[in-house]
Formats: structure tokens, C-alpha cells, sequence
């Protein structure tokens, strides 16, 4: 018995050893990328976090590990380095691969700043920053309406995530 306590004790230590270390990835790379950015252009970091760890189960999904695909990120262009979904009957897409955690974030910034796919998420944001000069997360989730098929559903996976960031103070 007190093999089995100390194996799952030595066990939860190392998930949240990854965790931090997974946050602490997530957030620098956000924090790094984002410096540049004007202000009204930055998206806020617990929500960065909360679709990472969504669509990455903590950076531990196949995806995560083999491509540095942290957001999910698909592609069209099957001439991109990509990985196929396994047991997916549509070909058509592939996952994005990228050469690091930063890369990842990189085009996940870009793609909710730039896609049309998200111009609701923008003109969320830019309502925050005008009314409040800050821009809460939990607003601005719900400009993630296209992120996801699970579309008003995934928002509230979202929404909860945050609100798990912020309650268990993941970030600082």
C-alpha cells in the first residue's frame, strides 16, 4: 500500500511539474510574441493558455508531441508538413506542423488576428479595449464561435477553462 501512495504521489508531482512547465512554455512564447503588438492587437493570456490547453490536453496529445501543434491548427495544403487525424475518414486536412512551441503560438495569434473566421472576436476586443482599456477573456471567448464544430459549446469549454486559470492562479 504504501508503495501504490508513493508511486501516485511521485506521479501527480511529475503531472504538475509538466503542467507548470507547460504554462510556462505557453505564456513566454505569448508574452515574447505579443511585446511587439500594438495593444488593441494583444489577445489576453488565459485565454491563449485556456485553448491550449483544450485543444493540446496540456501539451501531452499526439499532435502536441509529434508537431508542436498546441491550438489545433489545421491546413488544406497537403503539400505543407502536416499530420493526419487518425481513423478520420476526411482526408482533406492535415494538423499543422511547426519547428517549436513558439511557432505554434505564433500562427495562432496570427490566425485570430487575421482570419474573418474571428472578425467578431476582433470587434470584441476592440469594444473592451475602448470601454475598459483592458480586454477580459472571458469576453473575448466568445468571439470563438468558428474555432471549433462544437461552436457555442466549445466557448463554454473555453470559458470554463479560464475560469479554472484563474481560480487555481496559473498565471501571474
Amino acid at each position: 500500500m504504501k508503495y501504490i501512495f508513493i508511486s501516485f504521489f511521485l506521479l501527480t508531482l511529475n503531472s504538475f511539474s509538466n503542467n507548470a512547465s507547460f504554462v510556462k512554455d505557453i505564456v513566454n512564447c505569448a508574452k515574447d510574441i505579443q511585446a511587439d503588438y500594438e495593444v488593441e492587437n494583444r489577445i489576453p493570456n488565459d485565454l491563449i493558455l485556456a485553448q491550449a490547453i483544450l485543444e493540446s490536453n496540456w501539451g501531452k496529445s499526439r499532435f502536441a508531441r509529434e508537431g508542436n501543434n498546441y491550438f489545433g491548427m489545421r491546413t488544406w495544403d497537403l503539400n505543407d508538413e502536416h499530420i493526419l487525424p487518425l481513423n478520420s475518414t476526411d482526408n482533406s486536412f492535415g494538423l499543422k506542423v511547426y519547428d517549436n512551441i513558439c511557432s505554434s503560438v505564433s500562427d495562432y495569434l496570427h490566425n485570430l488576428n487575421t482570419s474573418p473566421s474571428y472578425k467578431q472576436l476582433r470587434k470584441i476586443r476592440k469594444i473592451e479595449n475602448i470601454l475598459w482599456s483592458r480586454v477580459d477573456a472571458l469576453e473575448l471567448a466568445n468571439g470563438l464561435i468558428s474555432y471549433s464544430e462544437e461552436a457555442s459549446i466549445y466557448v463554454a469549454k473555453v470559458k470554463n477553462q479560464i475560469r479554472s486559470i484563474r481560480s487555481n492562479m496559473l498565471l501571474d
